[in-house]
């Protein structure tokens, strides 16, 4: 997993794909800015200076594999990931994980994005510290 660099996350979010599946490519297809391309390893990685931050990949994803990042003020990060069963009322700390297994403890809601037709996730945006362990 590669994190764009914090300049690149001061002027808005951007894409981190954890995917495990060479074969789907669903976020590749769903990107209207080609910010998503296959590595060398045959996986998806989005370019950070392409990326827009729109989400699209995130509400797409299968696997719930894509999160969003943007730094904010003050030393805290907005990580937008995917979420299944009830959703969390703003200002709620429920438990949330990144893709890729990473916790982000005491992260508070501060938008909630239902599932839409034809997408796979509807998405939490939660603001908390950055995680030791990305």
């Amino acid at each position: 997993m590669r994190l764009p660099d914090k300049e690149r996350l001061m002027r808005g979010r951007a894409a981190v794909i954890c995917c495990p599946d060479p074969d789907c490519k669903k976020c590749v297809s769903a990107c209207a800015f080609s910010a998503i391309r296959m590595g060398e390893d045959g996986l998806p990685y989005s370019e950070a200076a392409r990326c827009v931050g729109c989400g699209g990949c995130a509400a797409i994803c299968p696997r719930a594999a894509v999160f969003l990042i943007k730094a904010r003020a003050g030393g805290e990060y907005e990580f937008t990931v995917p979420f299944e069963g009830e959703l969390p009322e703003i200002d709620d700390r429920p438990e949330l994980e990144l893709p890729g297994g990473a916790a982000l403890p005491g992260a508070r809601v501060v938008q909630v994005i239902p599932k839409r037709p034809n997408s796979a996730n509807a998405l939490v945006r939660a603001a908390a510290a950055l995680p030791g362990s990305l």
